[in-house]
């Protein structure tokens, strides 16, 4: 019976010390959020070296033909930076610990990061095993991820030997595995959407330094191909890993605390020296400011005419002018009722002038909210950087820096808003206007793969298809027939002519500038697959199909006309 008891009594205890998977996230967030600062600097010092390894030992490795020859010693290099990263979690994660408990940091001296070492290295080599094959069963993943993220949470100093941690690691694992499974479900997700979130970031990278600076870059050319670019999935992987495992570490954090507090009671010290603590704040707080603000409200007895003044009256004053000053705000404004006042005359003040006084009016609330704004940031200053004992003026005044600073950066921002536009314009003059025409004609060799539709105007082109046509050459006419269609579209700003382009590479342009024009895109389809049967292929050139081409290129030439 005794025994019966007893196991309810740790049943209604685990089940009053474990928080919910949603919880528990909550919880990690804040922790962070509170005190992570430190602990983060620690992390991503423990972490940055390893991920920057891993990837230059990805791309290297895939690329270099002499990698095979230091494959093994970039490899042991590799599992150094491994074994400094683990370290570093682990110290992440005990500073989080002692922030829950509301202690001093730990001392790390030079033995103690040994042993870390040492049991760190022991446990997480077979980790890199271990990890893949449970996620491919599924079964025992969550018990086997939670024994790795608690190796680095319970290494602290009381741990006696790599037994000792593999125990007490492997018994929190084993605590609470509803838990413990809906919280991997929800970080996964979490994971999910940072996945995405990074790799449209760095999918969309390219096209806004393009967009900016009109260069165009390998990722820009090859589009979505870099999807399937195996060091593009690492650096993704990698950020994502970055961002994603401090919260993990800190969720398993808060769950060992939960779990060892069943016994040890630390969540209950902690929550009691918090409330202690604050308590003892409020106290002294309201002992030291009640006399002052009980003698700054009484009247001085010798003064003249406050001889039937109560310290009721001062308080009634006191709020009466809080309250008037309140109601004087603009978000309290609709509760006032709207006061009639008389307009002027129509021959006093005209449109105009009501618009530039409205203009004025806003212009200097927006100058004096900007002054506000930097005076609560010179305070902050002052606060955070006091002036020295030996300095009379109390420090300088940094409100004439700040101001500087800060119309500085808000002319250099629309300075180069208004360079942004005017490249925007001038690029769009430059693909409007027919530059072509302004080369000089020169004769071209029509069998030369390098010869491009830039060379000649479309006139040229066209002239020269007839001229080919005449001597027999269908096969060379229809491929001036096309570099005209093209030519003549890069004359009207459908498309840009570059020599490292491709065919397919025109047409995605045309779809994509020329989206409401669907008649347009239609009939390039139809003189690209027509050129490139002839001219990559086996098929012979006909006159009746020259003629069908031509009455292509003349159909595009009248919708392009008809929308220019």
């Amino acid at each position: 019976m005794a025994g019966g008891l007893v196991a309810q009594t740790m049943k209604a205890k685990d089940a009053f010390c474990m928080p919910g998977a949603l919880d528990l996230t909550e919880q990690a967030v804040h922790l962070l959020r509170r005190k992570g600062g430190a602990a983060l600097a620690d992390y991503y010092i423990g972490s940055l070296p390893f991920t920057l390894g891993l990837l230059f030992f990805w791309s290297d490795m895939s690329r270099d033909p002499y990698a095979s020859g230091y494959c093994a010693q970039a490899a042991a290099g590799l599992a150094a930076l491994f074994v400094w990263m683990k370290v570093w979690q682990a110290r992440f994660c005990r500073r989080l610990w002692c922030a829950l408990n509301h202690a001093p940091p730990e001392p790390w001296g030079r033995r103690r990061c040994f042993r870390v070492a040492a049991r760190q290295a022991a446990l997480h080599a077979l980790g890199l095993a271990v990890l893949p094959i449970a996620a491919l069963i599924m079964l025992p993943l969550g018990w086997v991820y939670a024994f790795y993220q608690n190796v680095g949470i319970l290494d602290g100093p009381e741990t006696r030997g790599l037994r000792h941690l593999y125990r007490d690691a492997v018994h929190q694992a084993a605590l609470w595995p509803g838990q413990n499974h809906l919280l991997l479900s929800v970080i996964s997700l979490f994971g999910l959407f940072v996945l995405l979130n990074v790799a449209i970031g760095l999918l969309l990278l390219p096209y806004v330094f393009k967009w900016l600076s009109g260069i165009e870059t390998a990722f820009t050319i090859s589009g979505l191909h870099a999807l399937t670019n195996t060091t593009f999935v690492a650096v993704v992987a990698v950020l994502t890993y970055l961002c994603t495992d401090p919260l993990v570490k800190a969720a398993y954090t808060l769950r060992c605390f939960y779990g060892l507090s069943r016994h040890s009671g630390d969540d209950l010290r902690a929550a009691i020296t918090s409330f202690s603590r604050t308590l003892l704040v409020l106290v002294l707080v309201g002992t030291v400011s009640a006399p002052l603000s009980w003698a700054a409200t009484m009247p001085a007895a010798d003064s003249p005419g406050d001889a039937g003044t109560s310290p009721d009256d001062g308080y009634t004053g006191r709020l009466d002018e809080a309250i008037e000053r309140v109601l004087q705000q603009r978000r309290f404004a609709w509760r006032l009722p709207r006061e009639k006042t008389a307009q002027p005359p129509a021959d006093q003040e005209g449109w105009l002038a009501r618009s530039l006084r409205w203009l004025s009016e806003k212009s200097m609330a927006a100058f004096e909210a900007v002054d506000r704004w930097l005076e609560a940031a010179a305070q902050w200053l002052r606060k955070r950087f006091p002036a020295g004992v030996d300095d009379p003026a109390g420090g300088a005044d940094q409100r004439a820096v700040i101001r500087l600073v800060f119309y500085g950066l808000g002319g250099a921002l629309i300075l180069l808003s208004l360079w942004g536009v005017r490249r925007w314009l001038i690029a769009r003059r430059v693909v409007r206007q027919p530059a072509v025409l302004s080369r000089p004609a020169r004769e071209v060799d029509i069998n030369d793969d390098a010869v491009s539709a830039a060379d000649l105007p479309c006139d040229r082109w066209l002239a020269l298809a007839q001229e080919l046509t005449g001597r027999g050459e269908f096969r060379q006419a229809l491929r001036a027939l096309y570099l005209s269609v093209l030519a003549q579209l890069g004359e009207h700003g459908r498309v840009s002519i570059a020599r490292y382009k491709s065919n397919r590479d025109y047409r995605n342009e045309l779809a994509r500038r020329a989206h409401a024009e669907p008649e347009l895109v239609e009939r390039f389809d139809h003189c690209m697959t027509a050129f490139e049967r002839t001219w990559y292929g086996m098929h012979p050139v006909e006159k009746g199909q020259l003629s069908r081409f031509r009455a292509a290129q003349e159909r595009i030439d009248r919708l392009v006309q008809h929308t220019a």
